[in-house]
């Protein structure tokens, strides 16, 4: 299914189909999001399983945190 095209936030150029389909929540075009580092910022975030109070540190896995970067 096609995504309505989009204008980037930054430099106003219309974003390509093709980045449209493979990332249809993006607001950038590739160029700008190259010179801002990528459009998203991961981070990791540890689950603790350990119990309340316990001053143990117990991990269990990983939790992926996903957040916009500023343009």
């Amino acid at each position: 299914m096609p995504v309505r095209p989009r204008h980037c936030q930054v430099c106003k150029k219309e974003i390509p189909q093709a980045r449209l389909e493979a990332i249809p929540e993006t607001r950038v075009c590739i160029d700008c999001s190259k010179t801002i580092g990528g459009e998203f910022q991961l981070e990791l975030v540890p689950e603790n399983l350990s119990k309340a109070g316990s001053l143990k540190k117990n991990y269990g896995s990983f939790d992926v945190k996903k957040s916009r970067r500023k343009p």
